[in-house]
């Protein structure tokens, strides 16, 4: 239950001793649905004018008139509809386009991913673009950190940087890199890396789980 749905919920049982809550209950239902509505239009806006964009050749045309694309439609909105951070609301936009990708409409997935979209920011899935399936290379914190800073101009800390580092492997979306594995890639370039290196080189790549949350956006958004 969302938040304001709640504070009417105690007003409402507060009413019953105190009259005057009524009309603030309807007030507060009103500016629920006003904005409600108000984001749920932002995002469908956004969306459609996604799909439209859509070389012709790669849009679903049968999915999109399918009552699966209805449901996932429907999910879409009923995560989305107390969204008030836009770029959030660009991603769920972007998220229903993805569906509508011919590579992409009969995923199984697609419910799962949208509960991770929930999960995720900007930063988060900046991470991911940046990052591979498999090990691409040492200092990934600093490397992004530094990306980001400059691409974005952003204020946003190596540190915070970081916590969505580990915030993202507690999803399961990348993971520290294995050792074994860094060292037959570096065997190919007669390159060697010692342990106390390794612990220290912030080494990632995104999951099997996180290459395919990002390959499903990036059909849309490479």
């Amino acid at each position: 239950m969302s938040l304001p749905n709640k504070v009417c919920n105690i007003l409402k049982a507060i009413g019953s001793c105190c009259s005057f809550t009524a009309p603030i209950v309807s007030l507060l239902s009103d500016f629920q649905n006003h904005k409600q509505n108000l984001l749920i239009e932002d995002v469908l806006k956004t969306a459609f004018a996604m799909i439209d964009e859509l070389d012709n050749r790669v849009r679903n045309m049968e999915y999109i008139n399918s009552q699966e694309f209805i449901c996932d439609l429907l999910r879409t909105v009923d995560y989305s509809k107390d969204e008030i951070d836009e770029n959030k609301r660009i991603m769920y936009a972007k998220y229903l386009t993805a569906c509508c990708h011919i590579d992409n409409a009969e995923n199984r997935c697609k419910r799962m991913f949208l509960e991770l979209m929930e999960k995720i920011d900007g930063l988060d899935f900046y991470i991911l673009k940046s990052l591979k399936n498999t090990f691409d290379g040492k200092d990934a914190i600093e490397r992004i950190y530094c990306k980001y800073h400059y691409e974005y101009n952003s204020d946003v800390s190596k540190k915070e940087v970081m916590n969505h580092f580990y915030y993202l492997t507690s999803l399961g979306l990348i993971e520290m890199s294995d050792q074994e594995e860094v060292e037959a890639f570096l065997q190919k370039y007669k390159e060697k890396l010692s342990k106390s290196t390794f612990r220290k080189a912030h080494l990632y790549q995104r999951t099997t789980l996180g290459d395919d949350l990002y390959h499903f956006i990036s059909k849309i958004n490479p």
